[in-house]
């Protein structure tokens, strides 16, 4: 039988290296879209604003969906 102690110790350790992989993953998504020049200022707000309401999903839309430059 398991030690219970050892069960949430586990979930620490996990829960610890998410976040050593989450949060520079959001700092860097909001910073690379506050500074992004090829962004129109209409979407660099509205990526900016995804970004911190929505978190991680926020990251990972601002990452992955297509935007208009400002070309």
């Amino acid at each position: 039988m398991m030690n219970p102690d050892m069960n949430i110790l586990g979930f620490l350790g996990a829960a610890e290296l998410l976040i050593l992989i989450l949060v520079p993953l959001w700092i860097g998504s909001l910073i690379h879209c506050i500074r992004n020049k090829d962004l129109s200022d209409t979407n660099r707000i509205i990526g900016t604003i995804v970004i911190v309401f929505l978190l991680l999903l926020g990251s990972l839309i601002y990452l992955f969906i297509p935007r208009e430059t400002d070309s």
